[in-house]
């Protein structure tokens, strides 16, 4: 898994979320307004030490992946899997969502495989590990919480399962208040940093929480194509023996932990992947049960309809999630509108030229004088990394606002995308649209089309419009 995904890595070119996460990263800080800081500072120190590309980024995001599989493995062990209950435990988690997720550097991959060794741990624990390892709960958590704060889903549900699964010694245990007094300490300075601006994350789930709805009518169906779209049956069995079977009752909080978890996205509104975590110990359940089915009889028949399931699977999720097929070829499918995450790394270095055209095209004078506006970071950040000889580059989006404003004596602006607000003319005198990007392939990402203007005549100085520039999603 992990070398093909890594043979994958510079097929195409950079997520603009990826970009954004690296120059997150070379503005170092306790938090950021719609992410803590382990990820961009992550990414950043990646570039750092092997070159701005994306394989250098998507480095460990892969291998974060393969661990998850291995964990998957050593959850099916514990819960009692036999040799080969772990090897199609494995197998399974490699041709999963988690294959997909491996591609791209983002704040998911560490949040999944948080929530995986979390998993592994509490099932060593709820049938009478070592107490102590409630410490590395604690630190686990803790560090997941400086990545991305929906952990706090699996801690909530897991927090209903003990009640309600009546698991007393867990709920006195002074090991158990310990994990949840180390996740906080760790995950202090990020917490700290949003008191001190104004919680703005809460403002970002605010901002998520409109397109609730979307989110979650998408829940059901990321479920199934996460969990395999011919493998899901193996975690759906995983899910029901965690909840009913008399041998999974040691376990039985994390089945109810997984409801409650789910519960809460869709009346958070929050986004479908929010707790799709908890996927690892269904498959690991769901292996051991596929375990015993096999050995019922018919095994070269049942082998022959899991292999086949198995493959096709994983090569529908790796058809529609990784770079496999030649950009042209690509091109001209349906994919860049099914999946917009892959049609969104094609297309930079010619979004780059297309501006540094646009700049080298200006008067000196003007030039001198210029900066570069963006209407989101994805913009912004490729500019930054990837461009040559360019003005500063700004951008109202997100954190990038918080890095701005511009020198009092760049006047002139080249922005590039739509308007946000939409009215130009309220900061500028004039504004002229000079190119448009195109990646020359057609395809309909995020920036095909998008225009690049010329603005001059700043209608005042930038401390006072820089606030109505500010946008966040």
């Amino acid at each position: 898994m992990f070398a093909g995904l890594m043979a994958l890595s510079g097929a195409y070119g950079f997520h603009g979320d990826e970009m954004y996460y690296i120059v997150a990263g070379q503005h170092p800080a306790l938090g950021y307004v719609d992410q803590p800081p382990l990820t961009p500072l992550l990414s950043a120190a990646s570039v750092a030490l092997f070159g701005v590309s994306p394989t250098a980024v998507r480095l460990l995001p892969a291998l974060e992946m393969a661990l998850v599989v291995i964990l998957v493995a050593l959850i099916a062990r514990d819960l009692g899997g036999s040799r080969r209950a772990q090897i199609l435990a494995a197998i399974t988690a490699a041709l999963s969502g988690y294959l997909g997720a491996g591609h791209l550097d983002t704040t998911t991959e560490p949040d999944l495989l948080a929530w995986a060794i979390v998993l592994w741990l509490l099932v060593k624990l709820l049938t009478g590990g070592d107490r102590r390892l409630w410490l590395a709960v604690g630190v686990v958590a803790g560090i997941a919480l400086e990545n991305k704060d929906t952990i706090l889903f699996l801690g909530a549900g897991l927090a209903v399962g003990l009640v309600l699964a009546r698991r007393w010694d867990v709920v006195r245990s002074p090991w158990a208040w310990a994990a949840i007094g180390i996740a906080l300490l760790i995950w202090a300075p990020n917490l700290a940093w949003e008191a001190a601006n104004g919680w703005p994350q809460l403002t970002m789930a605010s901002a998520i929480s409109q397109y609730a709805a979307d989110n979650r009518g998408q829940i059901v169906p990321l479920l199934w194509l996460f969990t395999g779209p011919l493998l899901f049956p193996v975690s759906a069995a995983g899910l029901v023996w965690f909840l009913r079977a008399k041998a999974a009752t040691p376990w039985r909080a994390i089945g109810i932990a997984a409801l409650v978890a789910l519960a809460l996205v869709v009346i958070s509104g929050g986004k479908a992947y929010y707790a799709i975590g908890i996927a690892a110990v269904f498959m690991a359940a769901g292996a051991i049960l596929l375990d015993r089915w096999l050995a019922r009889g018919h095994f070269r028949l049942k082998t022959a309809s899991f292999t086949t399931a198995a493959v096709l699977s994983g090569a529908l999720i790796a058809y529609l999630t990784l770079p496999i097929l030649p950009l042209a070829t690509y091109a001209k499918t349906s994919l860049p509108a099914t999946v917009p995450d892959t049609a969104n790394e094609v297309g930079w270095p010619q979004f780059v030229s297309t501006v540094e055209g646009v700049v080298a095209a200006l008067p000196a004078d003007e030039r001198a004088h210029a900066v570069i506006l963006t209407n989101d970071y994805s913009e912004a950040s490729p500019l930054v990394l990837l461009g040559t000889g360019l003005p500063p580059v700004y951008s109202g989006h997100n954190s990038f606002w918080d890095w701005g404003p511009p020198p009092a004596d760049r006047t002139v602006v080249v922005h590039v995308g739509d308007w946000r607000p939409a009215d130009p003319n309220q900061f500028f005198v004039g504004c002229h649209v000079v190119a448009h990007i195109d990646n020359g392939l057609g395809i309909n990402n995020g920036e095909q089309g998008e225009a690049v203007s010329v603005c001059t005549g700043l209608r005042a100085p930038w401390t006072t419009l820089w606030p109505e520039l500010r946008t966040t999603s």
